[in-house]
């Protein structure tokens, strides 16, 4: 799980992975938690009878389990059967439980789209990049969205397509979020896609067809300066020092594989340094 989760009851010999992904959880302790940092795409379907009888058999909760099936069965809401998990193990004090339940019936009174945008934004907080991408994708299909949540989504879209390298088509989201915004930064943001893209062609024929202000594109040259600066200025570029050295005594199957670690950490201190204090 990646924290320290201090469990009162049993521990399983053999976890229960969550679908479609590779979290492992071996205590009843370790589900609620699951749930509850996740609450926002918790559905009812995550409890599903393997869960159900992970926590009847590996974790001997015959108990909790049985309530838990009787609520699914029953068709009882999500929040009752959320609440159900929490009360079997002392994780969480009622407040707490009162404040995850609230999340959730909030999350759940949200209309289609805009659930899944939320969905979406709080992947991207996770890093999950190709996971919100979908999200927002879906979320565009709706018809009834206004300027503002097609530019912000668009918007959204680019970071994502950012962090996997799609520079093309991230500068080509932020561009979209411009039309439907009008926002000066979303402008700034396609122009600088491209620059990390390496994609001057497209970057010449995009300043040559955005409206004219040569503010912008200032701007995006200053940007890209201090951030280049930046980077080349960082312990990294020192570090090349040392590989060059083993290349020099004939280490180079061991030096070239440094150089090509060291070429992917600045392409990532690059990024890192262009968007930061851009991206809100």
């Amino acid at each position: 799980m990646g924290k320290v989760i201090i469990c009162s009851g049993r521990l399983a010999e053999k976890p229960y992975i969550v679908p479609s992904t590779d979290v492992a959880l071996y205590s009843i302790e370790e589900i609620c938690h699951y749930v509850s940092t996740n609450i926002y795409r918790i559905e009812l379907s995550f409890f599903s009878v393997g869960l159900i009888a992970f926590i009847k058999e590996e974790l001997k909760l015959a108990q909790a389990a049985n309530k838990l099936r009787s609520l699914i069965v029953g068709d009882y809401w999500l929040n009752d059967v959320c609440t159900a998990l929490f009360c079997s193990c002392d994780l969480y004090g009622k407040e707490e439980i009162l404040k995850i339940i609230e999340l959730l019936n909030s999350i759940e009174s949200m209309p289609g789209w805009e659930r899944r945008a939320y969905i979406g934004y709080k992947l991207l907080e996770e890093g999950k990049f190709l996971l919100a991408l979908n999200y927002f994708r879906g979320t565009l299909k709706e018809e009834s969205l206004s300027e503002k949540d097609y530019g912000a989504l668009h918007k959204a879209m680019g970071v994502c397509l950012i962090h996997i390298s799609s520079f093309k088509e991230a500068a080509d989201c932020f561009y979209k979020a411009f039309m439907h915004s009008r926002e000066r930064k979303a402008l700034i943001l396609s122009l600088l896609s491209l620059k990390l893209g390496n994609l001057g062609k497209e970057f010449k024929e995009a300043v040559e067809n955005m409206p004219k202000d040569d503010t912008v594109v200032a701007e995006v040259e200053e940007i890209w300066r201090t951030a280049e600066k930046k980077a080349l200025g960082s312990e990294k570029v020192k570090s090349l020092e040392s590989i060059f050295e083993k290349l020099r005594s004939e280490r180079v199957t061991e030096g070239y594989k440094e150089v090509d670690r060291k070429l992917e950490e600045f392409k990532a201190e690059y990024r890192e340094g262009v968007w930061n204090g851009l991206i809100s």
